[in-house]
């Protein structure tokens, strides 16, 4: 018997792109510019992708996952994302959230960023397919089926996952607002463990905090940043209280 396919948007990608193409800067003379934006115009993009994808990846169902207001990392990282802070949202980035929570199997977890919602959702026992549909490279560190075109579905293996997972702890994501060890890209971190694709997570995060040390950090700053760049799974999270299981090894 075939399996339910279902579709695990990443709302908050979809939903900026959107609101942001549709904004129209004019220009009415003497210095007077405005920017407006058409919410009906959005919607309708909205739908369509929607419809898109789920034509494109033969998916019988969807949710959209959207980002918490209130974020468990900035508990174990203050500075994280206070980069954004004062960036401008897309005028229309909130009615679309709105949109999609009534009309589109919109889902927010309490503390939770998109990402952890749909790292969840794609690593619990469930009797359908969960395919992950975004093109954050932080979807790299979940064991799950992940789409970033929208067409062609990959499998990340488990120790694919926790090899990414390392990456990320080493490298951070300055967008994101957490460093990692200064002056590792992806390309010098992968240089450094690399080889060590096969390695159980338990020995390759041994040698992430070996480098760390190494780099003049502490183990507690190796953990910290580990814990940042953590997508969560099923059994880091506790959907009835919204509290959290720090990642831990």
């Amino acid at each position: 018997m075939k399996l339910k396919r279902v579709l695990l948007i990443d709302g908050d990608i979809l939903l900026y792109k959107i609101a942001l193409n549709n904004e129209v800067e004019t220009n009415w003379g003497d210095g007077l510019w405005t920017l407006h934006c058409d919410e009906a115009l959005c919607k309708a993009d909205v739908d369509s992708v929607i419809d898109d994808l789920g034509a494109s990846l033969q998916a019988d169902d969807y949710v959209i996952a959207l980002t918490d207001s209130s974020n468990f990392r900035k508990d174990v990282l203050p500075s994280y994302k206070s980069n954004r802070k004062d960036k401008r949202k897309p005028i229309t980035l909130k009615a679309l959230r709105e949109y999609v929570l009534e009309k589109h199997n919109g889902v927010v977890w309490k503390n939770l960023e998109a990402d952890d919602v749909m790292g969840i959702m794609s690593t619990e026992p469930v009797d359908e397919e969960r395919i992950v549909v975004s093109i954050d490279k932080d979807l790299r560190t979940v064991p799950c089926k992940l789409s970033q075109d929208a067409m062609n579905i990959e499998q990340i293996s488990q120790r694919m996952a926790d090899y990414w997972f390392m990456i990320q702890t080493l490298t951070g994501d300055k967008v994101d607002g957490y460093d990692g060890i200064e002056g590792v890209g992806i390309k010098t971190a992968e240089k450094l463990i690399k080889k060590y694709t096969n390695v159980p997570l338990l020995d390759l995060w041994k040698i992430v905090k070996k480098i760390y040390v190494d780099k003049g950090y502490t183990e507690t700053e190796a953990l910290q940043q580990a814990r940042v760049a953590r997508i969560l799974r099923h059994g880091d999270y506790n959907k009835k209280t919204g509290e959290v299981k720090l990642w831990t090894i």
